[in-house]
């Protein structure tokens, strides 16, 4: 048994000793023919319904999805044991909570009827800011957000008056050590913040099993091709329930939500939430690409021994190249005055500025206790706090030019110029986080 490897990188990801230990024993031992880590549907559906005591589904097409990513997941993931372990309790945990919720929406046939006025959507290419923008908009005591423990756990619908004190937040917590302790760099590549902080509603397109956060979980291409080409009106309005369940005894005055992935599904957003506000992030896609599939590389590397760093490139170029044209194409059909555009270098160094325009453009109140709460959150929370990102195009097989060919008319459609090199971008941008105590 060995239990020290050559010099972790990307492509040979870091995987604590006790991970090697497990992912060695649970090996052997699936060898020996011991059906550990079992990916069947039937297996993880049965577990859900002896957890709960409960069996009514609602709607069963789900089913269908979970079949798919599970077979990609056991045929083109390459997946280790501690991958195959953790997948099945995080498909575990999606059914157990998607049951609960399901009793919830029964028990309370109210909460069909919670509205759910003028949500503000922030979308974009990956690694655009968008993450940023969440955090401000977020700092709004009017606005409603979704906190990491609430998509970990929906149910019970949390309640106003002990939010900041369910027992599933500490819950989270652990699921956020976890994450960290099994790829400590990808706090400087994307800092998760709290359980009780806000995060991508995307999570909770998981209880669908039509999802992008699988893609980046892992790689199940048949599985992405499967959801390229899946109408998404069904997972769109199950995701209004759930938001519905969320809001129904801790309401806002507008929710405030953010995943790169409506870009894919403006169309279906739209006709889901009719009255919808998007934002826009735009950032150069030399720079947003690469540190996506940095992102992207670092998250699979939890769950595999060895990642395709080229694969992953060509995997990403394809998928956010039809999601500009996606994207571009719903707004050609839209109404223009839903949309507001963000330019990400604006964005770093002009954060409030840029925050009460978007406010003024939608007819959002902007009170002064929202501006204090910003700087307070810029100020704790500098650019580059958990350390700098490093990456390159060159890393994961991309060259500018082919780059630059696939996103030209995303570029002339919204007048992205190419960015500075890297320090410069920095510097820039930590000379506007100075000047932001007197925007």
């Amino acid at each position: 048994m060995v239990l020290v490897t050559d010099t972790p990188t990307l492509e040979h990801p870091y995987h604590p000793v006790e991970i090697r230990f497990f992912n060695w024993a649970g090996s052997l031992l699936r060898r020996s023919g011991l059906p550990l880590a079992n990916l069947s549907v039937e297996s993880l559906l049965s577990t859900a319904q002896n957890l709960t005591g409960l069996s009514d589904w609602g709607n069963e097409s789900f089913q269908v999805s979970l079949r798919i990513l599970l077979e990609s997941l056991e045929t083109e993931a390459n997946l280790n044991f501690f991958g195959r372990y953790a997948f099945r309790q995080k498909c575990i945990r999606l059914l157990v909570n998607r049951l609960r919720i399901q009793d919830d929406l029964k028990r309370y046939p109210e909460i069909w009827q919670v509205p759910i006025r003028r949500p503000l959507f922030i979308t974009a290419l990956y690694r655009s800011g968008t993450t940023l923008l969440h955090n401000l908009l977020s700092c709004d005591p009017a606005s409603r957000s979704l906190c990491f423990w609430e998509a970990d756990s929906p149910s019970p619908p949390p309640n106003l008056q002990t939010r900041e004190s369910d027992p599933r937040i500490k819950k989270a917590q652990k699921v956020l050590k976890l994450y960290n302790y099994l790829a400590p760099r990808a706090v400087s590549v994307h800092a998760m913040m709290n359980s009780t902080g806000p995060e991508e509603c995307i999570l909770l397109f998981d209880y669908e099993f039509l999802s992008t956060n699988f893609e980046s979980l892992a790689n199940v291409p048949s599985y992405s091709k499967w959801l390229k080409a899946h109408d998404m009106v069904a997972p769109y309005r199950y995701y209004r329930q759930l938001l519905q369940l969320l809001g129904w005894r801790c309401p806002g005055d507008h929710w405030v939500l953010k995943a790169p992935a409506h870009l894919f599904s403006l169309d279906t957003l739209m006709t889901v939430f009719p009255d919808a506000c998007i934002i826009q992030t735009h950032r150069d896609p030399l720079r947003a690409l690469p540190s996506l599939c940095s992102m992207n590389a670092t998250n699979r590397g939890m769950f595999t021994d060895r990642v395709d760093l080229a694969g992953v490139g060509e995997f990403w170029l394809n998928r956010l190249a039809d999601g500009v044209e996606r994207g571009m194409q719903a707004r050609e059909f839209a109404n223009p005055a839903q949309f507001y555009d963000v330019n990400y270098n604006s964005l770093v160094q002009n954060p409030i500025g840029t925050v009460r325009q978007i406010y003024e453009y939608f007819g959002y109140d902007f009170h002064p206790p929202m501006e204090e709460n910003m700087k307070r959150w810029i100020s704790e929370n500098p650019q580059h706090k958990h350390g700098v990102h490093q990456y390159s195009l060159e890393q994961f097989g991309l060259e500018p030019v082919v780059v630059n060919q696939r996103f030209a008319k995303y570029r002339q459609r919204f007048k992205i110029s190419t960015e500075l090199g890297e320090r410069d971008c920095t510097e820039r941008s930590a000379k506007g986080n100075r000047q932001m105590s007197g925007t």
